[in-house]
């Protein structure tokens, strides 16, 4: 999409740094699902899926040793982006160590969060990941570790933008598909019952915020739960052209909460 490149208006320079405050890391595995992204290609739309058993992990680094980067490679008619991450943590404790060990070899995502920003960048793709190379100093100016996420594979793909869920416990297990509380206790994602009769889903409460996005994880079953285009429970679920969803193993439908008065809706962004 051709878009102009105005300057951008503001109290304070676009151009001025902007310290990262979270950064998190996602460890690519078969079971992992990107999600879809927008028409434009840069924004993620649902959240991202780990396989069961995983979460994200959470990395501190120094602030003004943190760069996130990218550059494009190649001669012409074969261009292509090199998405880069580097990273300071000060120390060298146990857990350091741990960390180098345990993450070396790994195919990962990064996401980072600039102060002030409302999304995530993302850093890296399943077809492209980022690789952890480490590097130690420990001397008479100081002692860290240098951490650099760099990819092998090249990459025809930008850094995306992320508004999703952060994964750093197990889903909310759902025990009744005709009574579904999507609340912020429960958090973002929800796994289904594996079923041996079809149940229609309906939603019992729905106390999220307007905009929040939530993911619903099928996991099969003799007959699997519904979802359909209509009136469920408390909530009015809109879905893409009408087509209804069944929550066979693994399946997965991320939905928007919009709130309309009295009205909530349930919006499809995307299946996977």
């Amino acid at each position: 999409m051709k878009v102009n490149l105005n300057k951008q208006q503001g109290n304070s320079s676009p151009g001025a740094a902007a310290p990262k405050n979270e950064i998190v890391i996602i460890e690519v595995l078969e079971d992992f699902v990107f999600p879809a992204t927008d028409e434009t290609g840069i924004e993620i739309i649902g959240n991202f899926i780990l396989p069961e058993d995983d979460k994200m992990v959470k990395l501190y680094s120094t602030k003004s040793k943190t760069e996130a980067s990218m550059e494009t490679e190649g001669e012409e008619d074969s261009l292509s982006f090199k998405s880069m991450f580097k990273a300071q943590h000060p120390g060298n404790r146990a857990e350091v160590k741990k960390f180098v060990q345990f993450w070396t070899g790994k195919s990962v995502i990064v996401l980072h969060k600039a102060c002030g920003d409302d999304y995530y960048e993302v850093m890296g793709t399943p077809c492209s990941p980022l690789q952890l190379k480490s590097t130690k100093k420990d001397d008479n100016d100081g002692r860290f570790w240098s951490f650099s996420f760099e990819p092998f594979a090249k990459s025809g793909f930008v850094p995306k933008e992320y508004r999703g869920a952060l994964v750093f416990a197990e889903p909310t297990q759902v025990d009744d598909v005709t009574a579904i509380n999507l609340t912020p206790a429960n958090g973002s994602y929800y796994k289904l019952p594996s079923l041996a009769v079809t149940d229609v889903m309906e939603f019992a409460s729905i106390t999220l915020d307007h905009g929040k996005v939530v993911s619903l994880i099928g996991s099969g079953g003799v007959a699997p739960a519904t979802l359909a285009s209509a009136v469920s429970g408390l909530a009015t679920v809109v879905l893409a052209n009408g087509t209804g969803w069944t929550a066979i193993n693994k399946a997965v439908i991320h939905l928007k909460v919009f709130k309309a008065g009295a009205t909530t809706y349930l919006f499809e962004l995307s299946r996977e």
